[in-house]
């Protein structure tokens, strides 16, 4: 690193900053110094590197050094699995990780970032949510973030999510392959948002363009609504989140494909996915960003998308009233556990 600095006219301390991908060195400045890097073949020793992380000069590492925070943004059981798998993988790299409730006001975000750095926490995982949230009040440069969820929260950071884009693509294709023709989108319009809207891209992209997707809301008149739906563009397969109505599919020989393993009983059509992988990919990502000590938000973030599984393979299609025969026999033969 000294021999780079040299060759550049910089000090060691600015290639330090260049390598780690700081943005506080000058534009013209980095890009001399990589040049020097590239010329010299500098390359860094990640033996050394996770031993520096353990020896800042003139800082001493405290204890609680080794407690990553799980910031809470609102309550959901879905965050309950992701914790649950951040915790696990914790225990397994050094860790406990400990939860808080993410304050909306910025002065309670300024107070909370404060309270984690004088107690020595600068690992950070922002919890799923339902709507992306701004974190305001934080001195970054004391912490390192890394996002969990789809939703895309503001300053950008690091991120792990499950990959629905790749997943509903999966589905369709298994559907596809299997000889449905006409297969439909069915879901609940916010929790569709909550996948920043990367389920209905995926659909959109490759649905036929007559099939025109049902994103709802909660209404009194929503099984009407459904029905008209499902007459009107004479579906014989769904995707779907949606449980509840696999009954009424069934009645109507359309066969339903879940986009995640809340399905309405075990070996049902599936892509499986366990929440709790996000919050393991989560910690593995905090604790290299703390061992390189790449402290602050990145100059280009990333995200680290986690594929599910297809589980279940549905029955190939036969005719209109075959189909409707064996659905219904299936799906009354399972719930009385004859098939």
């Amino acid at each position: 690193m000294k021999d780079v600095a040299r060759a550049a006219g910089v000090s060691h301390i600015t290639v330090s900053r260049v390598v780690r991908g700081e943005r506080t060195v000058k534009t013209a400045t980095a890009e001399k110094v990589r040049h020097f890097l590239r010329k010299l073949d500098y390359r860094p020793d990640p033996a050394l590197s996770a031993l520096a992380a353990y020896r800042v000069k003139g800082r001493r590492v405290k204890a609680s050094g080794t407690v990553l925070a799980f910031l809470e943004t609102e309550k959901l059981v879905y965050n309950d699995s992701v914790l649950e798998g951040a915790r696990v993988e914790a225990l397994q790299l050094g860790y406990s990780v400990e939860s808080f409730s993410l304050p909306v006001s910025v002065a309670g975000q300024r107070q909370l970032s404060r309270q984690l750095f004088h107690r020595g926490i600068t690992g950070l995982l922002i919890s799923p949510s339902n709507e992306p949230r701004r974190l305001e009040g934080w001195d970054w440069p004391r912490f390192a973030p890394v996002s969990l969820g789809a939703l895309r929260h503001e300053p950008a950071m690091h991120a792990v999510a499950m990959d629905y884009f790749h997943g509903l693509q999966t589905a369709y294709a298994e559907l596809s392959r299997k000889g449905y023709k006409r297969i439909g989108l069915f879901l609940r319009e916010d929790l569709e948002a909550r996948t920043g809207h990367l389920w209905l891209g995926a659909y959109l992209s490759i649905r036929q363009p007559a099939l025109k997707p049902l994103l709802f809301r909660e209404s009194s008149q929503l099984e009407r609504t459904v029905r008209q739906w499902l007459a009107r563009e004479k579906l014989d397969a769904v995707l779907t989140i949606h449980r509840e109505w696999h009954e009424t599919l069934a009645r109507k020989a359309i066969a339903p494909a879940y986009l995640n393993d809340m399905a309405p009983e075990p070996g049902a059509p599936m892509i499986r996915f366990d929440p709790k992988d996000i919050g393991r990919e989560g910690v593995q990502l905090v604790h290299l960003l703390l061992q390189k000590r790449e402290l602050g938000l990145p100059a280009l973030p990333k995200m680290i998308l986690l594929r599910g599984e297809w589980s279940a393979p549905l029955p190939t299609k036969f005719s209109p009233w075959v189909s409707k025969k064996l659905m219904t026999l299936w799906w009354r033969g399972r719930g009385a556990g004859k098939v």
